[in-house]
């Protein structure tokens, strides 16, 4: 019987980790501090005994033991680079070199596998300049294993190398680490792996934009061979034409057509959407706290695009990606994106500890699209200003407060105005009303002074608040004791050095303690009036026909305040 025709067998795939693995220092990416000094020390034939490189994986420790041991063994070395082309290197490479050992920390971690080597190595090398020795993830030996290196790290033999790598260099015992040269490889960079992915996508002519490049950059998190193993995955699935929404269904990657999708209900404050968008997600199994880092991601690029003229360099997609990033930004301040921002990351933290994370991730964005209805401090000042003005006008007409009543009274509401915006507030409302017993002629002074006080000093602040009588003028301010107070003056009197100090931070001004009998005939001037007495009465009718007054009522109801009192203009 005749055998048919042999399939011809087509060659092993080899892996772009594999294929693209560095074979000289200068391939090496993202370790440019690492490879120097190692080829300093060749050069100058300053080389130690034991080395120790650490570092996540994926970032070229044991890549660069390899190049050093052949740069160390090379036929034209010792030299910086090796050539890759003598016996030696093509040996090293292929792992044929008897004097090349590289060995797995785990799988050989007992003492007794620590004797064998300590064995092998106690002759002269064979065929090589130097023996080599590369322990992988060496923290994984035994605290016996441990001991038994120590004496070999002490006095090696002669023209040996150890290179122990670890990714968990705290596990390594403190009398190994003592004895090599040791070694930090960082993580690399998002920019640094793109760079490479793009090499790499050049050379096996892969189609892939740089939006996909980034997303396997971030899913790589700092490890080149990761970010090498992820692109492979992609090619798999789309083929040498990648498209985004492939690399996004490979990655797991939350679309970023629902980012911006969200990103425009919160920023034009429909917030009946929330609930739709929020169940699309959990129908989808996308994770919530995933999405909520990714949102954080999006504001963070609209923002930037409104405030860099550089985006195109700093943002890793396309220029159509950038344009629509600028299109839904550029009705809004990068003031108001900022906002946006700051409280986006505000609930991060809330919502990685929430019980009903569902719940509290619509509460947030909700709370988000109302952002919008808010108006800036500016603005609610000028429609103060405009309702000033207008009963100003119909004080003229008869009624019965005048413009200075207006301005006593909205000089307490105007420091409780308190906003989403991050306007700066210097006066608390709720604090100003603590001043109410205490006759005061510069009202703003004195809660600033007072709010100092309960921050600093909150056992100060009762007895400043007991004063009969505060006055503030042109570089002085005085606080006022009655004699039947003075117990209280005595404690301010001990604490005159930390008032005056407080007093010329504020405004410059020194501070005068006096005690004296009140005054007792004049409200407007003097200490709190008897409950009871005709003054009393009178301040109560002030505010009851202030109150009467359908604009007054008007403004007050506005500014959600109270009355605190009320003035004539020379009072």
């Amino acid at each position: 019987m005749s055998s048919g025709p042999q399939d011809k067998q087509k060659p092993d795939y080899l892996v772009l980790a594999r294929k693209y693995r560095p074979r000289k220092f200068s391939e090496v990416v993202g370790q440019e501090a690492v490879v120097r000094t190692l080829q300093n020390a060749i050069r100058e034939n300053r080389l130690g005994h034991a080395y120790l490189f650490s570092g996540m994986r994926g970032v070229g420790k044991t890549t660069v033991a390899r190049i050093l041991a052949k740069a160390l063994n090379c036929e034209q070395g010792p030299t910086p680079e090796p050539c890759n082309r003598c016996f030696m290197c093509k040996a090293i490479n292929e792992e044929n070199l008897m004097d090349f050992i590289e060995i797995d920390g785990a799988s050989n971690r007992g003492i007794e596998d620590v004797k064998a080597l300590r064995e092998s190595v106690q002759y002269e090398p064979m065929h090589s300049r130097y023996r080599v020795i590369i322990i992988d993830e060496v923290h994984q030996l035994s605290r016996d294993a441990f001991n038994a290196l120590l004496k070999t790290l002490e006095e090696p033999p002669s023209r040996t190398i150890f290179i122990f790598a670890t990714t968990e260099f705290h596990k390594v015992p403190k009398t190994i680490t003592s004895r090599c040269q040791h070694f930090v490889f960082k993580r690399l960079s998002q920019q640094q792996i793109v760079q490479h992915l793009s090499f790499i996508s050049g050379q096996e002519n892969i189609e892939i934009s740089p939006y996909s490049l980034k997303l396997i950059a971030e899913a790589a998190d700092g490890s080149l061979r990761d970010a090498e193993t992820l692109l492979d995955m992609v090619v798999s699935f789309s083929g040498q034409q990648v498209q985004d929404k492939d690399t996004e269904e490979v990655l797991g990657v939350i679309n970023r057509n629902l980012f911006e999708n969200l990103a425009r209900i919160i920023l034009e404050g429909r917030s009946g959407e929330i609930f739709t968008v929020v169940d699309s997600l959990i129908s989808s199994g996308y994770d919530l706290r995933h999405f909520y880092s990714g949102l954080i991601e999006y504001f963070r690029n609209l923002l930037l695009v409104k405030v860099s003229t550089k985006a195109s360099e700093l943002l890793l997609i396309s220029v159509e990606e950038i344009e629509n990033l600028k299109e839904i930004s550029q009705n809004h301040s990068s003031k108001d994106l900022l906002r946006y921002l700051l409280l986006l990351q505000d609930g991060e933290t809330g919502l990685r500890y929430s019980s009903q994370p569902r719940i509290f991730l619509e509460a947030w964005l909700i709370k988000l699209c109302y952002l919008k209805s808010l108006k800036p401090l500016e603005e609610t000042l000028t429609e103060i200003k405009k309702m000033e003005e207008s009963l100003a006008g119909s004080s003229a007409k008869g009624t019965s407060y005048n413009k200075s009543e207006l301005s006593s009274s909205r000089s307490v509401k105007q420091s409780s105005i308190a906003t989403d915006y991050g306007a700066s507030r210097k006066i608390n409302n709720n604090h100003s009303n603590n001043l109410n017993g205490l006759s005061v002629f510069n009202q703003e002074v004195a809660d600033e002074l007072y709010f100092r006080l309960v921050r600093e000093k909150p056992a100060l602040a009762p007895i400043f608040k007991m004063a009969n009588r505060l006055e503030v003028e042109i570089g002085v301010i005085r606080l006022i004791y009655s004699a039947e107070r003075k117990h209280f003056a005595d404690l301010i009197q001990q604490n005159l050095p930390y008032l005056k100090r407080l007093a010329l931070e504020l405004g410059g001004r020194e501070v005068e303690l006096r005690i004296e009998e009140p005054v007792t005939n004049h409200i407007g001037k003097g200490a709190i009036s008897n409950p009871g007495s005709g003054q009393e009465k009178s301040a109560i009718e002030k505010r009851s026909e202030l109150l009467q007054d359908p604009k007054a009522r008007a403004l007050i109801n506005t500014l959600r305040g109270q009355v605190i009192a009320v003035r004539k203009k020379n009072e």
